[in-house]
């Protein structure tokens, strides 16, 4: 009997949250000395804490996307010898410290073609290797 009386006041209340109605939860938690204004403040800082971390994974997902992109057309550009992003790519080791590193392209790997370009601004790498195809 009490854990039916339990079960009904849990569903009463479940319907009343899914229908958008605190005010009930909100009487009952004062009721018990809660204070609503210190749990809304709670919520909202755990809303935005997790609100930055799910944005974050998905700009670090999005920088993955756009790294492996750029990777794939420099790869391609070096296995079919297209002289203008090869040119970029030579431009890129040439400003970097990796001058005498990567002397031969059609030997790197892909590791060693990600540090190469993980410096730079991927957006408007991959607009420069498309607009060169």
């Amino acid at each position: 009997m009490k854990n039916n009386f339990i079960n009904k006041i849990d569903k009463i209340i479940i319907e009343e949250a899914l229908n958008n109605d605190f005010t009930l939860i909100d009487t009952e938690l004062e009721s018990l000395g809660y204070s609503i204004g210190e749990i809304n403040e709670a919520s909202q800082k755990m809303f935005k804490r997790e609100s930055f971390k799910l944005k974050a994974m998905i700009n670090i997902k999005k920088d993955e996307n756009l790294l492996e992109k750029a990777l794939n057309l420099l790869e391609n550009a070096i296995q079919e010898n297209i002289e203008k992003p090869i040119n970029y790519l030579k431009g890129i080791i040439q400003s970097n410290q990796f001058q005498v590193q990567y002397r031969n392209l059609d030997k790197l790997t892909k590791e060693e073609i990600i540090d190469i370009i993980k410096d730079q601004n991927l957006l408007e790498l991959i607009e420069k290797l498309e607009d060169e195809d």
